[in-house]
């Protein structure tokens, strides 16, 4: 065999995809094999490399690439010069840079983007782009971006969302706390946080479960929720007929508000993943009270039960974590120190602290145990949040 250079005598000079030079294999063109290649747009050049591949120059662009003869008799080979000139053409028309294609996936295409940083994207994306149906966007430059919009409010993007949420983002506040927060929430501030802060989302709360009845349908109901107030909760805002029974069977003290709404938040999508029969249709109950989800049967009782055990077990080891670090680590500067933190602000303690602050640093707020009794009639103990 000799090794021999193949080139078009096309005017377009080809575009280098295939290996050239090619080993020319010397074997027979049947004439069946170059009236096939003929009518499928190519001209059947040589046998290349070994018996079973040929070389084939396209028709209307003069490139050369190498195909299996299988597949010139029985299937529509493409050229791959074609096909590219076609991604440089629409790249063009997207308003990107054709950079090549991505060796390790056939879908994909490096490009170079308006603000000079490099991606990769999919062929179809790109195909959109040009179409006007959506709009290239530059991850490096979308970091910049929500880098500028934390630090204008006081925080610090750490990264992309460890629970994989994609409207998420994990940031670090200018006291040393991190927290989950939605980047559209973060873009106008509507943030506050849950270790500094002095909204709900930093406040002590509870998480709940209440046995609603109603004796004139006979209807029965377990809610699972969190609130500051759950008694209030139940008595001023769930809507219910005066005639209603409510019991709260149990209460599970959080630290922050924030812990609170996502814990609980996470278990109703794992209750409504594992045991959707459980959940009660809002048809059912939309006469009685005024909430749309968040209710279920009776008989889901010991699963709630069993949900509000791992919660109250998963606080409760965080909460010596966090124990053990406050002792282990040095002692932190004061709040005065910190020019975030509003003026005369006291040092926030960890959550879950069982220490009773000073009445001349926070008078205004009463002091909350560090566990709830298991109770059946925890209202009766007369909890933190939880006297009407």
């Amino acid at each position: 065999m000799s090794t021999t250079i193949l080139s078009s005598h096309a005017r377009r000079a080809p575009l280098s995809v295939s290996d050239l030079p090619l080993v020319i294999h010397h074997g027979e063109l049947h004439a069946h094999w170059i009236e096939a290649a003929r009518s499928k747009g190519f001209d059947l050049i040589a046998r290349v490399q070994d018996r079973f591949r040929v070389a084939l120059r396209c028709q209307t662009c003069g490139g050369l690439h190498v195909a299996r003869h299988f597949v010139l008799m029985t299937a529509q080979p493409l050229c791959p010069h074609c096909i590219e000139a076609r991604w440089r053409a629409t790249a063009l028309g997207a308003g990107l840079t054709w950079l090549g294609r991505d060796p390790a996936h056939r879908h994909y295409g490096h490009y170079g983007l308006p603000c000079g940083h490099e991606a990769r994207r999919q062929f179809t994306f790109v195909e959109r782009v040009a179409s006007g149906a959506v709009a290239p966007r530059c991850e490096t430059c979308l970091v910049h971006r929500e880098e500028a919009e934390a630090t204008r409010f006081g925080w610090e993007r750490l990264g992309r969302d460890p629970k994989g949420n994609a409207s998420y983002r994990l940031y670090r506040h200018s006291c040393g706390h991190e927290q989950r927060i939605a980047r559209a929430n973060l873009q106008w501030g509507q943030c506050d946080c849950a270790g500094c802060g002095q909204s709900w989302t930093a406040k002590p709360s509870y998480i709940y479960l209440l046995d609603i009845r109603h004796p004139g349908t006979r209807r029965h109901y377990l809610k699972l929720g969190y609130s500051s107030h759950p008694v209030k909760r139940h008595k001023h805002q769930l809507g219910l007929p005066k005639d209603a029974l409510v019991d709260v069977l149990r209460v599970v003290a959080m630290p922050t508000g924030h812990a609170a709404c996502a814990m609980e938040k996470a278990a109703h999508a794992e209750l409504r993943r594992l045991y959707p029969e459980a959940l009660v249709p809002h048809r059912e109950f939309s006469d009685l009270m005024n909430v749309v989800s968040e209710i279920y049967r009776p008989e889901s009782l010991f699963m709630l039960q069993a949900t509000l055990d791992r919660i109250e077990a998963e606080i409760i080891n965080a909460d010596r974590t966090r124990r053990a670090d406050t002792l282990s680590a040095p002692p932190k500067a004061a709040a005065g120190n910190n020019p975030e933190a509003p003026l005369g602000a006291p040092e926030t303690p960890p959550p879950g602290a069982s220490a009773t602050p000073t009445p001349a640093s926070q008078s205004h707020r009463k002091p909350r145990p560090a566990t709830v009794p298991r109770d059946r009639h925890p209202i009766l103990r007369r909890h933190w949040g939880l006297t009407g």
